[in-house]
């Protein structure tokens, strides 16, 4: 059987494709390296919005080795194409919680940023504040002498107060824990505030200690699994608050991983009025089915009552607790994780308390993650699920029938703490817009590619060439945006352009950004969806205006 010359080119382009489609992905920013996700389900059902991520090495050791290569804070299209990059720029360090929140009447960025001690799983830093064009707006830190943890940040209050969690070593007698070895002498007071983001005034503090007993503990000071209780750095976190949240009638709410238990705290007295074990002795309900118990949980939030009065709660069942000092053993209390929403009754006596199962949201690939985790209501009905160190994002129907399901860097041992969902409209990104221009003499081409990170509101790019530097500009085209990078082909260039400059518009032709004139780079490598016969196209966009040059425009995306 003989093989065409024609197939052979075409396979060797499509197994070039795949091996360098990382490092062309966007002609405009070579210096962005996002993560990549890989999409294994969409139905095209999904609720509006992007996606609000911040994913991480899994690896032991954090360096640009491991994907994700630039960890921090992105906002994605559910193809993965990219909308912004908080790298380097604007956040610095270790990233989590990254999301859309509220500050006074405005839509702003949320995210912690600090150190992250992967080994103890905890973190160290503060909350830091942008504005709709990516700007510092403030940062918020935790009062009385002490460090945010990674694990929870919310602005309420339209932004005038934040709630935080506090990993807090103390040393205590702890002779009734440490197997007769006086050396176990620190224990984290696993604490949460409410502050002033103006004033930096603590409005409320809760310290676990004053209120629930090592003795409550799932994970024992001598097996060393949440730290082995010789001095701060390895404090034993017999509680581990990973969530905080407040109601209108000014309770909380807190996750406490390592009880296995949610509680509600009285936002007047500190005392708590409930709680909620999951797979926990120390439990003030009667579960009325199986799917209400939980362990090891993230994320829980309160979601209202229901028509009965009974308080809706919404959390992440991770179900599993890993070793991450690879001391102990790891513990699987189910086959999966999942996203959950609880009915929490408390009409009469405290012995007629129960909880139920209002919807239960499970992995399509079985996933169980021993780590992180999150579950957001969004406002359509469906429920987006972050599967936390298994590094994917599910989003379902209200039924819990999954549509759309990816992970970060497959493959790879990506991690995500929390994902959520929701819309953004960005002001004129302070960052500037990007140009590059690629000439071809030999084929007669010429290639040029635009880009805004963080914008949202341009709808096409109109592009220029000079024929000598500093010389006048002619339109060569104009191509509409539909991702973050925008592309305009031309073949059969007669002309040897040496500048290039471009124009974002918006969806009324008004010009809202210009680019620098860029010296167009002769005879470059040819990325490699250009590498290919004529009647092989990759052409990803539309002609909106040719020049009487033949016209290719390219709108950029996932590969």
């Amino acid at each position: 059987m003989q093989i065409s010359t024609g197939f052979l080119k075409l396979a060797a382009l499509l197994s070039t494709i795949g091996l360098t489609a990382a490092e062309w992905r966007y002609l405009s920013r070579p210096d962005l390296h996002i993560p990549r996700l890989e999409v294994t389900q969409n139905t095209g059902k999904t609720a509006d919005g992007l996606l609000f991520v911040a994913p991480f090495t899994g690896s032991p050791v954090e360096d640009e080795e491991h994907p994700p290569h630039q960890p921090s804070a992105y906002i994605l299209r559910e193809d993965g194409d990219l909308v912004w990059s908080g790298f380097a720029s604007y956040y610095s360090g270790w990233l989590a919680n990254f999301q859309k929140a509220e500050y006074q009447g405005q839509d702003v960025l949320l995210a912690f940023e600090g150190k992250h001690n992967s080994a103890h799983g905890h973190g160290h830093g503060l909350l830091k504040v942008l504005d709709k064009s990516y700007n510092h707006i403030t940062s918020i830190k935790a009062g009385h002498a002490k460090l945010i943890d990674k694990h929870e940040g919310q602005l309420i209050h339209d932004g005038k107060s934040a709630l935080f969690q506090i990993y807090h070593p103390v040393p205590r007698d702890l002779s009734s824990f440490n197997g007769g070895d006086p050396q176990r002498e620190w224990i984290v007071d696993s604490q949460f505030q409410e502050v002033d983001t103006r004033s930096g005034e603590v409005i409320f503090e809760w310290k676990s200690l004053d209120h629930v007993p090592p003795s409550h503990s799932n994970i024992t000071l001598t097996s060393d699994q949440a730290g082995n209780g010789i001095g701060s750095v390895e404090a034993w976190d017999y509680f581990h608050i990973n969530s905080v949240d407040k109601n209108h009638d000014g309770d909380y709410l807190i996750s406490a991983r390592d009880v296995n238990s949610v509680y509600k705290i009285s936002g007047k007295t500190g005392e708590i009025i409930w709680t909620l074990g999951g797979r926990n002795v120390n439990d003030d309900f009667k579960h009325l089915d199986k799917a209400s118990h939980f362990s090891y949980q993230h994320h829980a939030r309160f979601q209202g009552v229901d028509e009965e009065g009974r308080e809706i709660i919404s959390l992440y069942d991770n179900s599993a607790h890993g070793t991450e000092t690879d001391i102990g053993h790891a513990v699987f209390d189910a086959p999966t994780s999942s996203g959950k929403v609880l009915l929490v009754n408390t009409a009469g006596g405290k012995n007629k308390w129960t909880v139920e199962t209002r919807q239960a949201f499970y992995p399509p690939d079985g996933l169980i993650s021993k780590s992180q985790g999150s579950t957001q209501l969004l406002d359509n009905g469906n429920v987006l699920v972050n599967w936390g160190s298994e590094g994917a994002v599910t989003e379902f129907t209200s039924d819990g029938k999954a549509i759309y399901h990816a992970y970060f860097e497959k493959g790879h041992g990506a991690q995500n703490y929390r994902a959520f969902k929701n819309d953004w409209q960005s002001v004129k990104p302070s960052e500037d817009a990007a140009l590059v221009g690629y000439a071809y003499g030999h084929l007669g081409k010429l290639i040029l590619a635009s880009s805004w990170n963080g914008d949202t509101e341009v709808a096409s790019w109109r592009y220029y060439g000079a024929t000598k530097k500093g010389g006048p500009l002619k339109q060569l085209g104009e191509v509409e945006r539909n991702g973050f990078e925008a592309r305009l082909e031309l073949n059969h260039v007669k002309h040897d352009y040496k500048e290039v400059k471009a124009e974002g518009l918006d969806k009324d032709g008004k010009v809202i950004i210009e680019t620098s004139r860029e010296t167009v780079v002769d005879n470059a490598p040819l990325p490699p969806d250009y590498r290919q016969d004529e009647n092989i196209g990759l052409n990803m966009g539309r002609i909106m205006i040719s020049t009487g040059m033949n016209v290719f425009s390219h709108n950029y995306g996932v590969f």
